[in-house]
């Protein structure tokens, strides 16, 4: 274990703020810091205050704007409604659309016999609605006057002169009662209306579900639970983290009682949040895709686990006897034109030999889905296995930030300390595999738990006297092995090992030499006992003890000839990496990204940085380069960055641009800003007064606190924690990703959208 600050540094003498010693002035100090607790308890009621304040704001104003908007409209009577000839009656308020010109129902208004100034609506759904399920359509309303004044009644119409009015009006509605209202908005120059018509804006065939429609409808006062403890949530950060908080004060104590349990409480909250959200993306339904003329089976690791029950690598799916017989059953327009003829193939399974095969890491089948499958007899759903990784990889990667900082940083602030472990959690990219719970998210996530496991356990298997422990070490270099069957791109953080263990290598001979022989077989041994068997697994496969398979995948290109283009590759790394976010004026407010190249990619809420700007942070370690130095980390923050580019260099390249792919270096990029934070940090803090004693809040000097640098510190820090919390929350309701909440999963979306109804016109 490293020495604390006091073992260091040796005791340090208090001081009072003029630099004369506490303890030849306690009777003029006394009162002095009884003042300074005085005014830190009477800040931090008051911001406790204006944080109730602001969560009441919120909550009874701001996500209840709808209800206040339509109090007091006008009083509006409904007709009978009138079906367009493109709607077939089903019975129970469930219409098929024949033609979708003409899917249309028209209903007329009054108000006692004269026109309406129509400002909301409800559409009622009948009881036969199935839940969840999303409608789209568009409001048109007919007008009474003939004034061509009103032509551009409202921002965006196109002709009111007493016809039917398009201002363009989309909007979704489900089963969900609070998602059934809908704001029309003002217009530049009132007028009235008679009549209300809804197009509905669904395929032919689709069903679509009206029961009647409310003109003019107070819509519901509430108070969301969910919603209201979410708010609290924030109101708790900015009361934490203001200014002058006292957990700027303190140091990190890994046998503080107090800093354990506010652990737990985090890694627990965010951890629910997590699998909340994986849930939430794991109900991914697959079959045959119209597009690509393929059968998406969402069960791969499923049909893998099955298999190496049954004592086989290859998995049991029927096999179409075209693929054997094709020149190049790689090639995806020869599948495609066969396809057409009847033919069936897998997407994104590994054929070779005449067999299907699973190409992604065997390593989560081996440890999730088998013993599930073995227990219980059935499979084991695939949220599960993402679940679990996610919360592995929250505790350890919030340990491993803790742990850094007290070995490399003992003086750090805890502030300091705790913004950058919440940076740390978002910036690893786990949300994104638990914003899409498929088969592809479940080695990434299984890899992303391993690493950090094991960057975790060598980091507290170093000792003070420069010797190691043999068991934590075996115990890190076993999840860094596992890599290589689950994710190989995170083979790079092997590399870790040499700055990581750089002292016990050379200074202290502890590790590679003689006198370390015990403690290298522990480093050494897991990596062989892993390795054999994951590349035996390889050449049963395959032929080959290297070959993981990734090249015959049937994909919508040949992976086994693809030639990337060079000249490419600048514009697919500023697509992955800079890719500014693209906003706007309807909810979510985020929107994808134009992320066309001419190769593979896939829409994404922006590149890394952009998404992530806690990630900025990294970037400046040439800033504080010999902060880094003095705290023995700057060979490695240089050696996080390169292989960091080295991974992105990779994927871009070989795979082309996507989210999923942020994960494999962005761990690199979040512990080389834990680095950097900490090091502007204690280079901020460097002043004299300061006095760990190892309490949980040790009573320090405020002078550093105060510095105009740290404060810039904390502003920073507190800005990119929240806006990287806020892309990444924001980002899992973007329409436009594939497998979107939106589409797949409609009543969450519909039911968070229906928070915002006040800003829809």
């Amino acid at each position: 274990m490293k020495q604390n600050a006091n073992s260091v540094l040796g005791p340090l003498p208090r001081t009072s703020r003029d630099g004369t010693p506490a303890d030849k002035n306690d009777d003029e100090s006394t009162p002095r810091r009884k003042r300074q607790c005085g005014a830190r308890s009477k800040s931090l009621w008051i911001a406790i205050i204006i944080g109730i304040v602001m969560v009441a704001m919120c909550e009874i104003g701001f996500f209840n704007l709808g209800h206040w908007r339509t109090v007091g409209l006008q009083h509006a009577t409904v007709g009978e409604s009138q079906l367009g000839e493109g709607l077939a009656s089903l019975g129970g308020g469930r219409y098929r659309i024949t033609d979708p010109e003409e899917a249309t129902i028209t209903v007329p208004v009054s108000d006692n016999g004269k026109p309406v100034d129509v400002e909301s609506l409800r559409i009622v759904v009948g009881d036969t609605e199935t839940p969840g399920a999303s409608t789209r359509a568009s409001v048109q309303l007919k007008t009474t006057t003939d004034n061509t004044a009103t032509r551009d009644a409202w921002v965006d119409g196109r002709d009111s002169d007493g016809g039917w009015m398009d201002g363009r009006h989309i909007f979704t509605y489900s089963g969900d009662p609070a998602d059934q209202y809908y704001l029309i908005g003002k217009k530049l120059q009132t007028y009235e209306s008679t009549e209300v018509r809804i197009t509905f804006l669904e395929d032919e065939d689709s069903v679509v579900s009206f029961e009647r429609l409310e003109v003019n409808p107070t819509i519901p006062f509430r108070i969301n639970p969910l919603r209201l403890a979410f708010e609290l949530v924030v109101a708790a950060f900015f009361v934490l983290f203001r200014p002058t908080s006292s957990i700027y004060r303190a140091q990190v104590d890994l046998h503080s009682v107090r800093q354990r349990i506010a652990l737990a409480v985090y890694v627990i909250g965010l951890s629910a949040i997590a699998v909340l959200v994986t849930r939430i993306g794991g109900t991914i339904q697959g079959g045959f895709h119209g597009a690509f003329r393929h059968i998406i089976d969402p069960n791969q690791y499923q049909h893998l686990a099955d298999a190496l029950l049954h004592g086989h690598a290859w998995l049991d799916l029927p096999v179409d006897p075209s693929l054997s017989t094709m020149d190049n059953p790689y090639n995806y327009f020869e599948r495609l034109h066969l396809a057409q003829q009847g033919h069936q193939y897998y997407w994104d399974y590994a054929f070779h030999g005449g067999k299907y095969y699973c190409y992604f890491g065997v390593v989560p089948a081996l440890f999730t889905f088998v013993p599930y499958q073995l227990v219980t007899g059935a499979w084991m759903p695939t949220w599960y296995s993402i679940a679990l990784s996610s919360v592995l990889a929250i505790v350890f990667g919030a340990l491993l930030v803790r742990r850094i900082a007290h070995d490399y940083f003992p003086r750090a602030s805890l502030g300091i300390v705790w913004l950058v472990t919440i940076g740390f959690s978002f910036g690893t990219c786990i949300f994104t595999y638990c914003f899409s719970s498929t088969f592809y998210n479940v080695p990434m996530a299984c890899a992303l738990a391993l690493v950090l496991m094991g960057l975790w356990f060598w980091q507290i298997s170093k000792r003070e006297d420069g010797s190691v422990n043999g068991w934590y070490v075996a115990a890190g270099s076993l999840c860094m092995a596992l890599l290589l069957g689950t994710r190989p791109q995170f083979i790079l953080a092997w590399v870790l090992a040499f700055p990581l263990f750089w002292p016990q290598i050379t200074k202290y001979r502890t590790l590679f030499s003689k006198r370390g022989v015990c403690s290298t077989i522990c480093a050494l041994v897991p990596f062989i006992v892993v390795s054999i068997p994951l590349m035996y697994y390889n050449y049963i496969r395959f032929g080959s003890w290297t070959d993981f398979g990734a090249y015959y995948n049937l994909t919508v290109y040949d992976l086994s000839s693809r030639n990337a283009s060079k000249y490419t590759l600048l514009p697919a790394l500023f697509t992955q990496l800079f890719q500014p976010p693209s906003t706007t004026s309807e909810f979510p407010f985020l929107t994808t990204t134009d992320t066309v190249l001419a190769g593979p990619n896939e829409p994404s809420t922006g590149g890394y940085f952009a998404a992530f700007p806690i990630a900025l942070m990294a970037l400046l370690f040439i800033l504080v380069r010999q902060q880094l130095r003095k705290r023995h980390v700057w060979g490695m923050s240089i050696m996080l960055m390169v292989l960091a580019f080295i991974a992105v260099l990779f994927d871009t390249y070989k795979s082309g641009t996507s989210m999923r792919y942020y994960g494999d270096f962005g761990y690199l990029v979040m512990l080389c800003m834990v680095f950097v934070a900490l090091s502007f940090a204690d280079a901020a803090q460097e002043a004299p007064g300061l006095a760990p004693d190892g309490s949980a809040f040790a009573s320090v000097s405020p002078g550093p606190y105060r510095t105009l640098g740290f404060r810039t510190l904390q502003t920073v820090l507190v800005t990119l924690v929240v806006l990287t919390a806020v892309m990444t929350l924001v980002g899992l309701l973007v329409p436009g990703r594939f497998d979107s909440w939106a589409s797949m999963h409609p009543r969450p979306y519909n039911a968070i959208r229906s928070w915002f109804i006040g800003l829809t016109a």
